[in-house]
Order: structure tokens, then sequence, then C-alpha cells
């Protein structure tokens, strides 16, 4: 299997400790959880004691990010683009309004008390709430449909067509996005259709993505940077929430009349990602470090000795080639070669199986944070199609997606509710 004969179609924040409890679930019955929970909530008493009061301010205020943004990041995930029903812009509006209104008050619910409280008799009986999070975005599309362009920040233009792509439509855009993570795949399941049947007269599924990564209690090093399916560690030099220029990179300011209800928000791109693994692991370890700029066992980039050193792109072997090749993923979507582009970014494995034909459907979901996607994915993405990524002729770009993700929900609701 190749997979080069595919033919392309363009078309209230939980505290610490309420989403740490529930790894208990996956550890000793509930007792290791809860003290897990304890310990990280002391830490973090400590990391702030001592702080300046505007320092003090400003790390606490991080607590409030999306829970999407959370760490230690949850194991599972599922990730929905969902439509709003309505033919007519009135109709969509207040679809819109009432579908926000019930998942935002529901989430909230549901992160204070679990999906075993929320949805009694379901399968997820007996479980902790497994550090569930759920995050909400608003699409373009949904401001078009119901007439609310002058609502829209230029942020939010399309997505520009990238050489590589190969998307097919039904995997692409949408009204809203549904972010659902948690420790355990039941609670993320049980919450997923709870929330879709609480509003399933107004809004429908255009398309969904399970994914995952390793689990806490299965990793030698729970705080090691997870791998992808292809092998390779993913997400090293991710901006942090304690860095001074989170702000800048991964939130979002906006004070121009009629948009400051993303002030304080964030952009997420979502890339639906094939990986053609038949095809990768015919390669031997070397090439595959070779095509990443990276060593397999650590992730540190080819000719330094740790995953956090800078590469060295000036560096040649001995044969006077560049140790880090000139199409290596990681020097043409480095910074150096994107005017600056930082964004924050988070990779989850999916795996379907295998369609009739014997391709196998597994990948990457990808998901990029950012204040701005005009100058954070865009350039990046820009970056490997014209450099000729390595890595190009072993993936498939398949789903795309761009959602405005507000700070809190009185700033999800104020767009329509503004408009009455």
């Amino acid at each position: 299997m190749t997979g080069t004969d595919d033919t392309p179609v363009r078309p209230s924040r939980r505290t610490l400790l309420s989403g740490l409890a529930g790894l208990g679930g996956l550890a000793g019955g509930g007792l290791i959880g809860h003290k897990v929970s304890e310990e990280r909530t002391r830490a973090r008493e400590e990391e702030l004691t001592g702080l300046t009061e505007p320092a003090r301010r400003s790390a606490t205020h991080k607590d409030g990010l999306p829970p999407a943004l959370s760490l230690p990041t949850p194991a599972h995930i599922h990730v929905l683009a969902l439509d709003v029903i309505g033919e007519d812009a009135s109709t969509v509006r207040n679809n819109a309004e009432h579908v926000l209104q019930t998942l935002g008050e529901e989430i909230e619910a549901l992160h204070e008390e679990g999906v075993d409280a929320r949805a009694p008799g379901t399968a997820a009986q007996g479980l902790h709430p497994a550090s569930l999070g759920i995050t909400l975005g608003l699409g373009a599309e949904l401001f078009q449909r119901g007439e609310l362009q002058d609502r829209l920040p230029d942020h939010m233009e399309p997505l520009p067509d990238f050489d590589t792509d190969h998307l097919v439509s039904e995997w692409c855009d949408g009204d809203l996005m549904l972010h659902v993570a948690a420790e355990d795949p039941v609670v993320v399941s049980t919450a997923v259709g709870h929330l879709l049947f609480l509003t399933r007269d107004h809004a429908r599924v255009r398309w969904s993505l399970p994914g995952f990564q390793r689990s806490t209690v299965a990793a030698e090093d729970p705080d090691a940077t997870p791998r992808n399916l292809m092998g390779q560690i993913d997400g090293t030099v991710n901006p942090h929430p304690s860095e001074a220029m989170f702000d800048v990179q991964v939130l979002t300011t906006h004070s121009e009349p009629g948009r400051e209800w993303m002030d304080g928000g964030t952009y997420v791109v979502i890339r639906r990602i094939r990986m053609l693994l038949d095809d990768w692991f015919t390669l031997e370890p070397e090439e595959r470090e070779e095509a990443v700029g990276r060593r397999l066992p650590d992730g540190a980039p080819l000719g330094g000795r740790h995953e956090d050193d800078l590469p060295d792109f000036s560096a040649r072997g001995p044969d006077g080639n560049p140790v880090i090749a000139e199409n290596a993923h990681i020097r043409l979507a480095g910074p150096e070669n994107t005017l600056g582009a930082r964004m924050l970014r988070r990779g989850f494995s999916y795996d379907l199986g295998w369609d009739h034909d014997g391709n196998r459907q597994a990948g990457l979901l990808f998901t990029a944070w950012q204040a701005d996607p005009r100058t954070g994915f865009v350039p990046v993405q820009q970056a490997l199609d014209e450099g000729g990524d390595a890595l190009n002729a072993y993936i498939r770009h398949e789903g795309s997606a761009l959602f405005a993700v507000p700070a809190n929900h009185k700033a999800r609701l104020a767009p329509f509710r503004d408009q009455k």
C-alpha cells in the first residue's frame, strides 16, 4: 500500500484539583488519582508563593485557559464539527445561541460534577471525571450563515489552498467545534453522546475524529513528550503557559468594535493528516531521522544531544552536506524559516483501521492554537510546501478547519445576543 493513488477533492473553567481528580480511575481505584491531584495542587500553590502581585495574577490567569490547553494533556480526545440547523439567517442565529447556551451550561456542570452525575445510567457509571475537559469553538461559516460578517475577525479568513492538500470536503470546516478530552475513552465517548443528545434538535454532526496519546500510567516518564504513529517525538519546543510570550503567541487581542468578544481567546487550526505508515516503515531508521531532522531514541535534533537543544542548521558533516537536511521537517517548520511563526501544537494519533481497499486510515489529529493563524499556522505550512518537506511523501492532509475559541461562555454568546 502506497496511498499515492488517492484522488484529491478540494472543496466555568475547571480548577486544577477537579480536573486531575479523575486520574484515580486509571490508577489504583481512585486513591492514587486523588493523591496526585492533591500533590499537584500543593505544588501549584507553592509555585505562586512569593510572586509579586502582578506576576501572581498573570500566573493565575493561565489557569483560566480553554480546557484544551490545560496540562497535562489527557490521553483521549474526540473533536467534532457541528452544523447549526436553519435555512434563514434568523433561525441560524437563534439556534446557534440555543446550542451555545445549552452546551455552555452543561459543560460547566460536567466539569464540576463529572459525566457519571450528569448522565446517570450510561457507560460512565462508576467512573471518575478522568480530567474531563471540553472546549467550544466558532467557525466562520456560522457567521456567514447568520449574516454576522461584521462580527467576524479578519483572523478568520479562509486558509489558503496548500500545494500538498488532499482535502475531502466532508472532513472540513463546520459551524461549531466540540473538543472533548479525558484520560478515559469511555468518559470521552459518554460526554460526547450526552452533549449531542441535548442539542440534537438544533445542530447536527458534520464530521468527527477521535484521537489518543499514550496514557500516563503506560509511560515510563509521564512528563516525556509523546510520540506519533511514525514513532517520532511530537510536540517539542511548544510555548508554555508560564512563559511571558505565551499570551502574545497563543492568546489574541481584539479591541476593535464588534470583535471584542474574541479578546483573550485563541484560534485553532485542525488538520486531519493521514500517515502512509506502510511506506514510512520501509525506510531505515536513519532515513526516517533524516526526513524529520531528529533522532528517534530521544528526539534530539541531529547533531545535538538533548530533545530541547536548538538545532544547528549551519552544521555540516564530514561529507560537507548539512547535518540537518535542507528539506528536513524541523528546518522548514522552524521559526528561523517562517518569519518567527510560533503556535502551540497539540497532536493526537487516530487509527480507524483499514478501508475496503486495504488502505490504513491512521495518522495525526493535529491542532494548532495561536493568536493569529495568518502569522502562525499559514506561514509554517507554506514553508513546508515550498521547501519540499521530506515528510510530504508519507502524509496526506485530508481534513482542515479553523475555529475561533473565545475566552469564556459570555464571550461565545456575545456575537449573537448583541444582534438583538
